[in-house]
């Protein structure tokens, strides 16, 4: 009789287990709360191993979407994936790296996220008369969120292979990498940039009520345009080092 139960139990469980692991993440995704304004198409696999041919954002196409469960993390509490993302993307946004949920909310460990600079002004719909070039690089290698933006970061941002274009001359700014951290719920950038057209340094800081700052310095260089340098004027006078002040604030 105990044989009897202990078998019947053992074939219980792998069944259980059996069904769990060949869940269909579709039926899965169809039993979650919907999201305003994202769109998962083309699910196949399980939530474990899996993938989406297309993520819609905003009505934004951001591409395939593949997952992979680290299942070591369950034990600590936590739900984690190896992703990658972004092919067939409309904005050319590729990204992979780790990405969860734990107690404490969403994170990220070595999430590395690619778009060309050109499809970021395109979308922030900057007025300015100018073509960007080159790719931004976005490196989370330590995020934890906490509204409104997060309880820690530490990452960078980099603009690779950049230049501006403008009916007043070009820039070639060279490599500029911003270093990204949180305090205090704040998101804190500090940059400094140098090549032969213009160096720069300069300090962002976006607070939790949406308001930001810039300030800093930027400093002509030997090649820097000379149609650009006679615009310079209406900044005022640099200061006895050649450098002119850059200080914003304002709301998002």
């Amino acid at each position: 009789m105990k044989y009897k139960l202990g078998l019947g139990v053992s074939f219980g469980t792998v069944l259980v287990a059996s069904l769990v692991a060949h869940i269909p993440a579709s039926w899965v995704w169809q039993q979650a709360p919907s999201v305003r304004g994202l769109a998962i198409s083309g699910i196949s696999g399980t939530p474990w191993q899996g993938m989406a041919s297309q993520v819609q954002w905003q009505g934004r196409n951001l591409g395939r979407l593949q997952w992979d469960m680290r299942v070591s993390a369950l034990f600590t509490g936590k739900a984690a994936f190896n992703v990658r993302f972004g092919q067939g993307s409309e904005m050319n946004l590729n990204g992979r790296g780790l990405v969860g949920y734990s107690a404490a909310g969403p994170f990220a460990e070595n999430l590395l996220v690619s778009m060309p600079a050109q499809q970021v002004v395109k979308y922030a719909n900057v007025p300015v008369p100018a073509t960007v070039a080159g790719n931004l690089e976005l490196t989370l290698r330590d995020y934890q969120y906490q509204a409104p933006y997060c309880s820690v970061l530490n990452g960078s941002l980099a603009w690779t292979a950049g230049s501006i274009s403008s009916p007043l001359g070009g820039l070639t700014p060279g490599p500029v990498i911003a270093d990204l951290k949180c305090e205090q719920g704040k998101v804190l950038a500090a940059v400094n940039q140098s090549s032969a057209d213009v160096s720069s340094e300069w300090q962002a800081e976006l607070a939790t009520n949406q308001r930001y700052s810039l300030n800093g310095w930027f400093k002509p260089g030997a090649e820097f345009p000379s149609q650009l340098g006679q615009q310079l004027k209406w900044l005022g006078n640099p200061d006895p080092k050649g450098r002119y002040k850059i200080d914003y604030s304002g709301r998002l």
